[in-house]
């Protein structure tokens, strides 16, 4: 059951809708799953770069069990009542160096293109900056325009280069964009 206190942010994405945003626990496994078994494959194929039907349990655990000195994973809520869903999800994960996390960003088709992506960025960039995370490292495939474009707007001085089939990003987090709809209670 969620508490007001547990949310860090919300984004209204049309005049009735709002999606609310909070850090994922381990009893979202079934709403996880849900996200991924009613995406597109081309949704599927940008986030884990294969297609896939659905994740199994252990890897699910894994994606669910967050250790917050080193990583992040925020999720978009909509709706109440009987039907809650995830809509969309972006996570940070250090790797060696303590100031450099590799990123993955996920918006479910039936809300993209409406400023989740972009919040959900910022929102992460505040966290991870707090954190001492100064760049972010993406990998995106060449045809995620949507995702290529997006780090181009939020992060000026990011800079592309291929590394094989894949876009790997570089972003420094030394601005920290200012938000649109800003993410509140953090």
């Amino acid at each position: 059951m969620e508490t007001d206190d547990e949310w860090i942010g919300e984004h209204r994405i049309d005049e009735t809708t709002t999606v609310r945003f909070r850090h994922v626990r381990p009893d979202d496994a079934e709403l996880i799953a849900e996200a991924i078994r009613t995406a597109s494959p081309e949704t599927i194929l940008h986030r884990f770069f294969t297609l896939i039907d659905g994740v199994p349990p252990r890897r699910l655990r894994g994606m669910l069990t967050i250790d917050r000195s080193r990583e992040a994973c925020i999720v978009g809520v909509m709706g109440d009542g009987d039907r809650t869903r995830i809509v969309c999800g972006a996570r940070y994960i250090r790797g060696e160096s303590p100031d450099r996390a590799e990123i993955a960003v996920t918006v479910h088709d039936d809300v993209q293109h409406r400023g989740l992506g972009t919040f959900l960025l910022r929102t992460l960039s505040d966290l991870a900056h707090r954190e001492g995370v100064r760049e972010f490292e993406a990998w995106v495939l060449p045809s995620n325009v949507a995702m290529l474009e997006l780090l181009r707007k939020l992060f000026p001085d990011q800079q592309q280069h291929f590394e094989g089939e894949v876009v790997r990003v570089t972003a420094p987090l030394n601005q920290n964009p200012a938000p649109e709809s800003r993410p509140s209670g953090q």
